[in-house]
């Protein structure tokens, strides 16, 4: 039984070992069959994609509703904190604004000239600028 398996393996190797030898040289000789199996490979990859475009196009609708329920999550785990953070930037924003008011206020009541570049209040008659250093 061995002896038979040995004599078939024996045939059989030689001639796949021939025929791929007999392919290889065919298809570096003949333009024909080259172009057969590109035109071949072509059709395959056509196809591989047109099933990809739908795959790509389920997996961007997923990774969409994955940000959009991500993003829902953390705004309802943490509005209390981030309604905190919009008020107290909120001030900020206000005092500053406050402040420029002020300024400006000030500065037209009287003839203050503030630096153009820090804008620190400086002198009528000052070239340079007492904090910065810079001329006017």
């Amino acid at each position: 039984m061995n002896n038979m398996i040995f004599d078939a393996l024996f045939v059989i190797v030689p001639i796949l070992v021939l025929g791929i030898f007999i392919f290889v040289i065919i298809m570096l000789i003949s333009p024909k069959m080259r172009g057969k199996m590109m035109s071949r490979q072509i059709r395959a990859t056509k196809y591989m994609m047109e099933n990809a475009k739908d795959d790509l196009k389920e997996m961007g609708t997923m990774a969409g509703d994955i940000k959009v329920q991500t993003r829902k999550h953390i705004l309802d785990q943490n509005e209390e904190r981030l309604k905190d953070i919009e008020k107290r930037t909120a001030n900020i924003e206000k005092e500053g604004i406050e402040v420029k008011v002020k300024a400006i206020r000030d500065g037209l009541s009287k003839n203050a000239i503030y630096c153009k570049y820090c804008g620190t209040l400086i002198d009528e008659d000052s070239k340079f600028c007492k904090k910065c250093g810079k001329e006017q």
